[in-house]
């Protein structure tokens, strides 16, 4: 099988799994999206195989189609959050090339993107990212790496691990503030709005927009200067 066959059913699971998102996963609603039927054989060969099921007009995804399935939505909008959040593109300039990382992104890479993010739950859209291992080891585990601003003591030094935020205007004016995944900073207040220094720079902000930067647990130890 070429990698361009790949890629074709790489494509038709990531429409099923769109179309049951929306819930109407029909042979109907598929063909509007593919009006030259072109996933047709890929449709037959996928029911053979057991990843999906045909009942009349209905089309129902087994436990290996949404195992599969999954994993493509996974690693597509995670690489979406990663172009956004890491190198401020637009929810638009993201998907062509998410579109390209899903077929290439490794499992072991696409939970270390995963983490660095600070296991995002929405992809620039919007819409919900698919869990993986290392999320809920996350979410189980006392000692998460990742923690909220406002999680942080007044004084503390840490790096930004994330920013969770659906609206492209604020994601933008922060990323244009210099508050981006890596950089380290200062949290010098946090009531009646959070203050933070980064860069020599002090930047106030409202409480809604610090709740959704997310910094490293293990605070950066400030560097100590001779008397």
């Amino acid at each position: 099988m070429t990698h361009k066959d790949d890629h074709k059913k790489d494509e038709l699971l990531e429409m099923l799994w769109h179309l049951d998102e929306s819930h109407d996963l029909t042979i109907d609603s598929l063909r509007e999206h593919d009006p030259e039927n072109s996933f047709e054989k890929d449709l037959i060969q996928f029911s053979s195989n057991g990843i999906l099921e045909l009942h009349g007009d209905n089309i129902r995804l087994t436990d290996q189609g949404k195992t599969l399935a999954r994993g493509i939505i996974r690693r597509h909008r995670l690489a979406e959050r990663l172009l956004a959040d890491v190198l401020g593109k637009t929810p638009e300039e993201t998907e062509q090339a998410a579109c390209e990382f899903e077929h290439i992104l490794a499992p072991e890479l696409v939970d270390s993107i995963c983490v660095l993010l600070g296991h995002p739950n929405r992809c620039p859209h919007g819409s919900p990212i698919p869990e993986g291992d290392c999320c809920r080891e996350a979410r189980n585990s006392v000692q998460s790496i990742v923690i909220r601003l406002d999680e942080m003591e007044t004084g503390q030094i840490s790096r930004v691990s994330s920013i969770n935020t659906r609206d492209e205007a604020r994601m933008t004016k922060l990323l244009s503030m210099g508050i981006v995944p890596g950089v380290k900073l200062k949290l010098l207040q946090k009531y009646p709005v959070f203050v933070i220094e980064i860069n020599q720079t002090q930047i106030a902000l409202e409480k809604s927009v610090g709740e959704g930067i997310n910094v490293r647990r293990q605070a950066i130890p400030p560097i100590e200067t001779g008397g």
